[in-house]
């Protein structure tokens, strides 16, 4: 099914995922579509939207269930301190690790990207974790209200719940 919805290029991104990031991905998909969610880059956002957290693994390090769970709560509690911490560079171990969970949706915002999905689900996975009254509200009007902010809405609202 995942295959289907992303297509040849992008369904790897989704198959380098762990089988745990995998099946939260699947139970966002449906929840989105329960709440009646069919508009396909939506769709190919719940796929890929904690796609970015592979980058530890790729690293060498390892993101699993029992390190993100305090991690998140790292975060929520001390967060100019994991900003502080966090480091870009894969060398650095933990401190790459703090910058993977801090970033990853930036990051899987750009793998998504280089395997040709479109800039709105480019555009939903890196803002899947942004509040949505912290968004820029939309006010050109040269430019058409494509719906992202509802959709946006709709990610994370399936993300919450799973």
């Amino acid at each position: 099914m995942a295959a289907a919805i992303l297509g040849p290029q992008a369904a790897p991104i989704f198959a380098r995922m762990p089988a745990d990031a995998q099946r939260h991905s699947l139970n966002v998909l449906a929840l989105v579509r329960e709440a009646g969610g069919q508009q396909p880059d939506l769709l190919q956002a719940a796929l890929l939207h904690d796609a970015g957290k592979c980058a530890a693994a790729q690293a060498g390090i390892a993101l699993s269930l029992w390190v993100r769970g305090p991690l998140v709560l790292l975060d929520a509690f001390f967060p100019k301190w994991v900003a502080r911490w966090a480091v870009d560079d894969p060398a650095r171990g933990w401190r790459y690790l703090l910058h993977v969970h801090r970033e990853h949706p930036t990051i899987g915002a750009q793998w998504a990207a280089a395997a040709g999905c479109s800039p709105l689900c480019c555009w939903l996975i890196a803002h899947h974790q942004t509040p949505l009254d912290a968004l820029p509200p939309h006010t050109s009007e040269n430019t058409p209200d494509d719906g992202r902010r509802e959709l946006l809405a709709a990610l994370q609202a399936a993300d919450r719940v799973d």
